[in-house]
């Protein structure tokens, strides 16, 4: 059985469970939890909620607006968690045919509101993850969610990894920085060893395999987890810069052998 951490973040899901529940009736196999608060990673008045709603088929966009109606009413009633909640709405035939039929999902996350976009690997990591999460609703998700191969999973942590060149240039805030750091520690382990973990872990077993950045780990470990604030007195974006250059280099680096399992 699933335990929130606080009652606030109890109350969330617990709407969410049920608004969502109530939306989609038969439609929904599941709801499933994951990301940070499952990992252990999850840090109060910073960290998202994660969810993936299995369905049965499918959205259109006339089912989206009402899930929009939905989500407007949750942030108003719940003003702390705007912007800090992410779920992708996405059918079963979606996620087992992807690799060969084009199919649409629905999906709100921090930054981008709840809009229809192609069910595509560039999720692949959200849906392994999910595949281990908690079940708020329905079977097992082992038993919902089809299985996400290893290769494919180094691959898109891979293909991950190859974006943060263009998406560190936009941390020029210490969080943000604090993320990138955090972010490309947990790639390079979960290359090395094809699973996800939590933030804090990966970069406590990569740091002694990348010399010289012992510091910065430090750093974004301290900083995330130390309850760190968004003031321009910390800043390390040339040296996050590099960091991530070095790291990216090092996850497409990783041999296929590696990769593989």
């Amino acid at each position: 059985m699933f335990y929130p951490p606080n009652a606030e973040v109890g109350q969330v899901l617990g709407r969410l469970t049920r608004d969502i529940g109530e939306r989609l009736g038969d439609t929904l196999i599941g709801l499933y939890l994951h990301g940070s608060l499952v990992t252990g990673d999850f840090e109060p008045g910073r960290s998202d909620l994660d969810l993936l709603a299995a369905l049965t088929a499918d959205l259109h966009e006339g089912e989206v607006e009402g899930l929009r109606r939905m989500h407007a009413r949750l942030a108003e009633d719940f003003p702390t968690w705007q912007g800090r909640i992410e779920v992708e709405y996405v059918s079963v035939a979606a996620l087992r045919d992807f690799r060969t039929q084009p199919h649409l999902m629905a999906r709100i996350s921090p930054g981008e509101p709840l809009h229809l976009t192609e069910a595509n690997r560039h999720y692949l990591l959200n849906w392994s993850a999910a595949r281990r999460g908690v079940a708020l609703l329905g079977p097992p998700p082992a038993q919902v969610l089809p299985e996400v191969t290893r290769a494919e999973f180094v691959g898109a942590v891979r293909q991950h990894a190859r974006a943060w060149r263009e998406w560190v240039t936009e941390m020029r805030h210490p969080g943000g920085q604090a993320y990138a750091v955090l972010t490309l520690c947990r790639a390079l382990s979960s290359t090395l060893h094809g699973e996800q973990v939590s933030k804090r872990r990966a970069a406590r077993e990569v740091r002694p395999l990348l010399p010289g950045w012992e510091a910065l780990i430090d750093w974004a470990v301290g900083w995330w987890y130390g309850g760190g604030q968004q003031t321009p007195d910390e800043d390390h974006f040339p040296e996050v810069v590099r960091f991530v250059a070095e790291v990216r280099g090092r996850v497409a680096g990783v041999g296929e052998q590696d990769g593989r399992g």
